[in-house]
């Protein structure tokens, strides 16, 4: 069975790693280019995304709604040393990276998986931990099965050990980029070496796939029953090929059901949701929700993982193991023992995004690490401790004895 769309988009999460002695010089580098403009968030125009996050994720995330309006507007009229203080000390920044107009139509004799790239955004934590993210839409094609054949080959374009020749029936329709090679270069232009990332064993060959889909509600009613389409979510949901055929490994995958006629499926390769026409609200207020409010959700936690990975790697490190014992406890105080958001739904998904990333689990040995330096520390000062209570009473009896001496001498 053929299953076709109302409406769909999808992004792809690609992170990166920036170190941070070079973190400032690289956000300067952002906002001299022409290209990339600050994304700043005002109460009214993003009020979905400020009642969606509890006071200190909000804060720690999109600090700009604590930015006047009139500082806001007038950003870009700063001049470069200016604008880099106004960023330097917040903990998270945003850019959306220009892309130009949308190509003219196509001719007939083209063939192929046609897409769009509606936004670009980059997304920063002052740790140098980054984030790219690309909107796509599919375009002249209604079929489920091409979004899913879409969806598994665009996350592996960044891959060194793809062969482009894949890609030929992927077509991109905007002006600023005229082929996949092209696209790959900008990624590489934003991200640059992958050697930090390496480091911290990121996959850097692929990204997260962050999809929504909303089926005609033809296949998916109070007549025709998930069970009939359930096939087709798990693929969707684990970022397979239409063709599929085998058993699918649903104990790395978590279901929420967040109402009758909406199933979102999480996965270690991302979050995908799949929704019915049935109900209006479906594809009106449910796509903006799932772009902003949980999408950033979905980035905070992939934040956290990476932030750990990033820990765990400086705590091997002679130089680096006192600085990253210090920042885990700041980080565990300041953002790890708070919750990101109080609405339901949201809770549910950040609570199976967090069990999928096992990032309890990374926790725990990075706690365990920080225990044993911290142990280690406090055996080292014990030492040093002895070392000095040791010279100053050896000092000590050395004073007594030649006071000793001139005592016995002046008699």
């Amino acid at each position: 069975m053929e299953l076709k769309m109302k409406y769909s988009y999808s992004y792809f999460i690609y992170p990166y790693v920036i170190q941070e002695k070079n973190y400032r010089k690289y956000i300067e580098g952002l906002m001299k280019n022409k290209k990339y403009k600050p994304k700043f968030f005002e109460k009214d125009k993003n009020l979905g995304i400020y009642k969606f996050f509890l006071p200190t994720i909000r804060e720690y995330m999109f600090k700009s709604f604590n930015l006047a309006k009139k500082t806001q507007t007038s950003v870009n009229t700063f001049d470069d040393k200016l604008r880099s203080n106004l960023f330097k000390e917040s903990p998270c920044v945003m850019f959306e990276y220009e892309i130009g107009k949308n190509a003219q139509a196509k001719t007939g004799e083209e063939s192929g998986i046609f897409f769009k790239i509606e936004k670009i955004e980059v997304i920063c934590f002052k740790t140098g931990i980054c984030f790219l993210a690309i909107k796509t839409n599919i375009e002249d094609t209604d079929r489920f099965s091409d979004l899913l054949n879409f969806n598994l080959k665009f996350r592996d374009i960044n891959s060194e050990t793809a062969n482009l020749e894949e890609y030929r029936n992927i077509k991109i329709q905007t002006d600023t980029f005229s082929d996949i090679k092209m696209l790959s270069e900008l990624i590489y232009e934003i991200t640059g070496k992958t050697k930090e990332a390496q480091k911290m064993d990121i996959d850097i060959n692929r990204f997260f796939v962050y999809s929504y889909v909303c089926l005609d509600q033809e296949y998916w009613n109070e007549t025709r029953e998930f069970a009939e389409i359930e096939k087709e979510f798990y693929k969707f949901a684990n970022v397979l090929n239409s063709e599929f055929n085998s058993t699918f490994d649903n104990d790395k995958l978590k279901t929420v059901n967040l109402g009758k006629y909406i199933k979102v499926g999480v996965s270690k390769a991302g979050i995908n949701l799949l929704t019915s026409s049935i109900n209006t609200v479906n594809y009106t207020n449910l796509p903006n929700e799932f772009e902003n409010e949980y999408l950033y959700a979905y980035i905070f936690t992939l934040y956290e993982k990476f932030y750990f990975a990033k820990i765990l790697q400086d705590f091997k490190s002679n130089v680096k193991h006192v600085k990253a014992s210090k920042e885990f406890v700041k980080f565990t105080n300041d953002v790890w023992v708070h919750e990101l958001t109080n609405v339901d739904n949201g809770n549910l998904i950040h609570k199976e995004t967090k069990e999928v990333l096992e990032l309890k689990e990374v926790y725990g040995i990075v706690k365990e690490q920080y225990d044993v330096t911290y142990k280690g520390f406090k055996m080292k000062n014990n030492d040093m401790l002895n070392r000095v209570v040791f010279i100053l009473l050896a000092i000590s009896i050395i004073t007594n004895i030649v006071n000793f001496i001139k005592l016995y001498n002046l008699k």
